[in-house]
């Protein structure tokens, strides 16, 4: 099965059996240094998909397309890989008129289409998206399996070793959703120069930890690292704080932090259930603020979108997308856009 066959409906459900998001659902190594490539060795930009080496007897799956600079790099929240920034709910679909995240709970009818984030993005600039591992689990181009719960650090190497393997070389857009945030926030920590701009879509930082206490961090941080068969992917965010937390602070750069508004569940549900995972969604909300805040961005709340927004409302992510692209540019690179 091609990586376009996989629907987000079952990476999100896989996500949330795994505590996903924020943990509210109670269902719910490395090798050496990568070598740099020469930009003088970069090739022109042509549409790809497919498993990328990285060393190691490792691979990746990555999809690029479009072209111009800077790069954006999609990257996707725990359980979920490059599928999810091509598919979009049906605009028709009576999950929008839900006051919860009916997608989360995997209603609603999510296919490809040409207004998903990747291929819109693709018509104004270079795109790509990948697979961590343990992300996918069919198909021939099924990126290589590592242990269990994973370090967010190791998963931000890999994000660059792929890149440059595949000579998908910055300055970059880092757009990260959920537990892609940590990935994100760790990838531009460690090479300030490569990453120009940041959008954010509804994504996690340490900034949670102002917001609730260290037990139910720790809750939340236990149900993130269960790792089934049916949704293998696993995540520390203890450690992915505590990493962040040594690495010197994001230098200023233009970003967009774009927040869910539909809450996780039913408004009938219980608080007793809401706080069950450690953290709500009130406390979820608080952390985009705060994030949004310490990056200097811009905030937006008012998205009709469950967790997933590029799926609710992708023109949302691509308007965000292409402030910050636009931003990042020189102004010769803008002169060549158009733009």
């Amino acid at each position: 099965m091609q990586l376009g066959e996989v629907t987000t409906k079952t990476s999100v459900l896989r996500a949330l059996h795994a505590g996903a998001f924020a943990g509210i659902l109670l269902l719910a190594a490395c090798s050496g240094a990568s070598t740099p490539i020469p930009v003088g060795n970069r090739a022109p930009a042509v549409d790809f998909s497919g498993l990328v080496q990285i060393g190691g007897g490792r691979a990746i799956y990555l999809e690029c397309s479009g072209t111009g600079s800077p790069t954006v790099v999609l990257i996707s929240g725990k359980g979920n890989g490059a599928a999810d920034w091509s598919e979009v709910l049906d605009p028709s679909d009576p999950a929008h008129d839900a006051d919860y995240d009916a997608v989360a709970w995997g209603e609603g009818h999510l296919q490809k289409g040409e207004l998903a984030v990747f291929p819109s993005v693709s018509r104004f600039t270079r795109v790509c998206a990948y697979d961590r591992p343990d992300v996918r689990l069919e198909g021939p181009e099924v990126s290589t399996l590592v242990a269990q719960p994973h370090q967010a650090d190791r998963a931000a190497d890999d994000l660059h070793r792929t890149l440059l393997a595949a000579v998908e070389l910055g300055p970059y857009v880092l757009v990260s959703h959920s537990y892609g945030g940590v990935v994100g926030i760790l990838f531009a920590q460690t090479r300030p120069a490569e990453v120009n701009g940041l959008v954010m879509v509804d994504a996690a930082s340490p900034l949670i930890q102002q917001v609730v206490g260290p037990d139910a961090v720790a809750k939340w941080d236990a149900l993130n690292r269960i790792s089934v068969p049916e949704a293998p992917e696993a995540v520390m965010m203890i450690d992915a704080f505590a990493k962040i937390a040594a690495m010197p602070a994001l230098r200023k750069m233009p970003s967009v932090v774009l927040s869910g508004d539909k809450p996780w569940h039913r408004p009938s549900v219980s608080q007793e259930m809401q706080s069950a995972g450690g953290v709500t969604f009130n406390d979820w909300r608080a952390m985009q603020r705060l994030l949004a805040g310490s990056l200097h961005a811009r905030l937006v709340e008012a998205t009709k979108s469950g967790h997933n927004i590029q799926a609710y409302s992708p023109q949302l992510v691509v308007d965000a997308i292409r402030e910050i692209v636009d931003a990042a540019r020189s102004p010769g690179e803008a002169a060549a856009s158009g733009n």
